[in-house]
Formats: structure tokens, sequence, C-alpha cells
């Protein structure tokens, strides 16, 4: 199972539901998690303390577990990280005694729907994912709102994740 997980509603999700659908026509099982609809509580260490971790963190983190690679569709927001995407990492980072569980040398493709080249978003995205443990595809999904992902360039990098996770 692949896990496509989108931190945006808009251009995110469409590139999301094309990758998907491109992944369906493979038959590569997948699914989309829309991050901004677990509206999971802006992540602080007391909320943990008082609350505990919530069970959609929990449900989130048993799906992870139990995939073998994941694609983040993430816009750029300020040349960042979008707050949606950080605070499901931080959640998901404190379910277990090893923060780097969820990642570590799961595969990772990178894709995003970015006002510039989201190369920003990307880049940061591709460092913390390494720093987890996981294994980035070198080469990422772009689109733009002047320029949409090629057909052709997507196959391909779709086709070298799906070799990628078959190994």
């Amino acid at each position: 199972m692949t896990l496509i997980f989108v931190a945006s509603l808009n251009e995110n999700m469409k590139l999301a539901n094309t990758i998907k659908n491109k992944l369906d026509k493979e038959k590569i099982d997948s699914k989309i998690i829309n991050l901004v609809n677990l509206e999971l509580p802006m992540y602080d260490t007391l909320k943990e303390q008082n609350n505990g971790i919530p069970q959609i963190a929990l449900d989130l983190a048993k799906q992870m577990q139990e995939s073998q690679s994941y694609i983040f569709v993430s816009p750029e927001y300020n040349y960042g990280v979008p707050p949606v995407l950080v605070n499901t990492i931080a959640w998901i980072s404190r379910i277990d005694d090893d923060f780097r569980k969820l990642f570590s040398m799961k595969k990772i493709q990178l894709a995003t729907h970015s006002g510039s080249n989201g190369q920003d978003v990307l880049n940061t995205l591709r460092s913390q994912f390494t720093r987890l443990g996981a294994v980035v595809m070198p080469r990422e999904i772009i689109a733009t709102y002047q320029k949409t992902c090629n057909e052709d360039s997507l196959e391909r990098i779709l086709n070298q994740f799906e070799t990628f996770i078959k190994e």
C-alpha cells in the first residue's frame, strides 16, 4: 500500500488524484489521506501530557506502519512546509519511543503544486524525511499555476517509483 498524503485542498488535491489514477492504472494499491480533514490539534507537549496522543494520529500511524511507501503532495507556504504537514509529523513522531519509526526505510515520492516552483518545500521535505531515515526518490513531481504537470514526465517518475517500491 502506498499512502498519498495531501497537505492542502485545491490544486494539490487535484495533483494527488492524478497521481492516484496513474497508480490505479498500474494496479498499485494506494490511498489518499487529506491531512487538512484530519483536523489534528496543534501539537504541544502540554496537550500531549494532558490529553495523550489523539486517536486520529494513532489511527494514521497504524496505516503508515502497514504501508510500504508514501507520496507527499504539498504546496509551498512562504518558502516552507505547510503547518498541517509539520503538525502531522510532530504528532506521529511522538507515538513511539523511536521518533523515526514511521519513516525509517520507507520509500517516499515528493510532489507539489505551488505558486512558485515549489523547490524550497521539496528541498526541506527531502532533508527532513532523509534525516528521519526514509529513502526519498531523486526526482520530484512539480506543477505550478503557469505550468501543469507534464504527463510524460509524471509517468516516467511514477514508473521509477513503482520499480523502486517493488524492490
